[in-house]
């Protein structure tokens, strides 16, 4: 495998309402896809048009079509807010049953597939804990059991629509009292207790066949005493995949997030990709260039394990080849 492949591990943002020359440069070199944020436009006949010149570009360049992401999860992270339905928090939704939130996930995938998007990094499977209100309402609940079957049933019903899940931010952000948009988090849990609470909702999400798992930018002594999640062998290989059995894609949260400033922003990419992520998310266009230039500099001189970044790239493949239209034409070796 060469380094042709390796911008197919990178989901990166865009900055304005169209494509900048360094996006349709990235889309030329091949990244694998791209996440829209209410900075892209929060209409959705707009952002459809968007999608379908960013997947021209794509096109054009002989490249596979595109991954196009977004966090519309309800009540206080919804990015399209036009020309949708709108539904309350998950929160609110939960109180209301499993078929309300099936029906918000079929909805959802009806509205979202209608205009190009083909991955929602949604359900949120984080527990909403009293010690902790970083999460909030974007939770189901508190309870493990409930929010599981919850979680399981808005994965089957947006899956079922054409549109892929991502259940976040494993392996569970709910007790943590810091923000990872501002620092890293620590879930200083043990063990025996995670597998009964935290670990359940993402259980269940994988029972049911969830596409991606989003990790997130937390820290585990009982798991990993030395790294975050998204760089953890251990969190990554040694439960998500070992333990709870997920053979899909594993994405990063936002690699640019205050949780992962102590380490430079190409180190960040190459531990997580060493540890077992197979998607980098990168929220802005030039970072995202340097993180390109950076794996493809550490390819050249030997820095990634080619086994390693082979698995990525044939579950990202695998997941293209699941969810978007087209996509038969791009295999991997």
């Amino acid at each position: 495998m060469g380094t042709s492949h390796l911008p197919q591990l990178l989901i990166v943002g865009m900055d304005g309402e169209g494509p900048s020359s360094r996006l349709i440069r990235l889309i030329e070199r091949g990244i694998g896809g791209i996440i829209l944020y209410e900075r892209n436009g929060e209409e959705a006949s707009r952002v459809g048009d968007l999608i379908g010149e960013l997947q021209g570009i794509a096109r054009r360049a002989g490249q596979p079509p595109l991954i196009i992401a977004v966090d519309q999860e309800h009540g206080p992270v919804t990015r399209i807010k036009k020309g949708v339905t709108l539904f309350p928090s998950p929160l609110e939704l939960a109180s209301r049953g499993e078929e309300a939130v099936g029906e918000m996930a079929r909805v959802t995938a009806k509205e979202l597939s209608a205009i190009g998007i083909n991955l929602n990094l949604a359900p949120v499977a984080d527990l909403l804990l009293a010690e902790s209100g970083v999460i909030g309402e974007r939770s189901f609940g508190p309870d493990p059991e409930r929010v599981a079957g919850l979680v399981a049933a808005y994965v089957r019903e947006l899956q079922g629509g054409g549109v892929a899940a991502c259940a976040k931010h494993f392996p569970g952000h709910g007790a943590c009292r810091e923000d990872s948009h501002k620092a890293l988090p620590l879930l200083d849990l043990p063990l025996d207790l995670l597998r009964k609470r935290e670990f359940l909702p993402f259980r269940e999400a994988i029972r049911a066949g969830v596409a991606t798992v989003m990790v997130g930018h937390i820290l585990v002594p009982s798991l990993d005493s030395k790294n975050p999640a998204t760089f953890s062998t251990e969190a990554i290989e040694g439960v998500l995949r070992g333990e709870l059995g997920f053979a899909g894609a594993v994405i990063s949260d936002d690699i640019l997030m205050g949780a992962l400033s102590a380490w430079p922003l190409v180190e960040r990419a190459l531990l997580a990709l060493r540890g077992g992520v197979d998607m980098l998310l990168v929220s802005e266009e030039e970072e995202g260039e340097e993180v390109l230039e950076g794996l493809m500099r550490s390819w050249e001189g030997g820095g990634l394990p080619p086994g390693r970044i082979a698995e990525a790239a044939k579950r990202v493949a695998a997941l293209k080849g699941r969810f978007l239209d087209h996509s038969d034409f791009f295999c991997y070796l």
